[in-house]
C-alpha cells in the first residue's frame, strides 16, 4: 500500500511540475513583453500603438536576453527633436543585453542572425525638423512624392525675398543620416548653375539624423511616396563588423 501511495504522490508531483513548466512558457514572455513595453513607453514620448512581441525557447532563456524572435513596433513618437511616423524592429535568433533591456528599455543587440529595422517619417515631421534645425523663420517647405522631393519657399538674398524651387531627393550618408541632395534649383524662374547649387546646399544642408532611434540603424534603402519617406536598414553594429 505504501508503495502505491508513493507512486501516486510522485505522479501528482510530476503533473504539477509539468503544469508549472507549461504555464511558465506562456506567462514569462507575457510578463517580459509588458515590462519592455512600459519601459519603451517612457523612452518614446507619446508613442501610439506600441506593440512588443518576444519568443524564446525555453522561455527562461529570455531572462538572459536570448530570443528566438523579437518584434517591436511604434507609431507617432518623438526622439531627439525628430517626429517619427512609424518604427519597426524585427529579428530572429537575437541576443540582447538583458540589463539594458529590462532596466531601461534599451534594445542593445549583442548578436543576431537577422535583425531588420525600418522607420517612416511624414512630410510634416521632416518640415518640423528642418524648421527647428536650420529654418526657424519657416521660409522653406519640403514636399515629398514618389518621383522625389521638392524644397520650395522664399529666401532672403541680400535683403530681397526670392522664390526658390529646389528639386532633388534624399540619399544615405554615414549609415544613419538622410541628406537632401538637389538636382535642379530655380530662383525667380531662372535655373542656377550646379556649382552655385552645390555651394548653397553644403552651407545649409537638410540633414536628418536617425542615430537617436531605439535601435542603431545602418540604412540600406530609402523609398518616397506621397507625403512620406520610408527608410530600411539593419542593426548598425553588424555593418561595422563586416568591414
Amino acid at each position: 500500500m505504501g508503495g502505491i501511495w508513493l507512486r501516486r504522490k510522485l505522479s501528482w508531483l510530476l503533473v504539477a511540475v509539468l503544469l508549472v513548466v507549461v504555464a511558465a512558457e506562456f506567462l514569462i514572455p507575457l510578463a517580459l513583453e509588458h515590462r519592455v513595453k512600459v519601459l519603451l513607453e517612457n523612452r518614446l514620448l507619446q508613442a501610439e500603438n506600441l506593440d512588443v512581441r518576444i519568443q524564446s525557447r525555453p522561455a527562461a532563456a529570455s531572462f538572459l536576453g536570448r530570443f528566438r524572435r523579437i518584434f517591436i513596433h511604434a507609431q507617432n513618437f518623438s526622439t531627439a527633436d525628430l517626429l517619427v511616423d512609424e518604427f519597426t524592429v524585427a529579428g530572429e535568433h537575437v541576443r540582447l543585453d538583458p540589463r539594458k533591456l529590462y532596466n531601461g528599455g534599451e534594445v542593445s543587440v549583442q548578436r543576431a542572425r537577422d535583425l531588420r529595422v525600418s522607420v517612416a517619417l511624414s512630410e510634416a515631421g521632416i518640415n518640423q525638423y528642418m524648421w527647428d534645425k536650420i529654418d526657424p523663420e519657416r521660409r522653406l517647405e519640403v514636399i515629398i512624392n514618389p518621383d522625389g522631393a521638392v524644397l520650395k519657399g522664399n529666401i532672403n538674398f541680400f535683403g530681397h525675398g526670392i522664390d526658390v524651387y529646389l528639386k532633388g531627393g534624399f540619399e544615405i550618408r554615414n549609415q544613419s543620416q538622410l541628406i537632401f541632395v538637389p538636382e535642379t534649383l530655380t530662383m525667380e524662374q531662372l535655373e542656377v548653375p550646379s556649382v552655385i547649387l552645390n555651394a548653397l546646399v553644403e552651407d545649409r544642408a537638410l540633414l536628418v539624423d536617425l542615430a537617436a532611434l531605439p535601435v542603431p540603424l545602418a540604412l540600406d534603402e530609402v523609398r518616397l511616396e506621397e507625403g512620406r519617406l520610408s527608410a530600411f536598414g539593419h542593426y548598425a553594429e553588424f555593418a561595422e563588423e563586416g568591414r
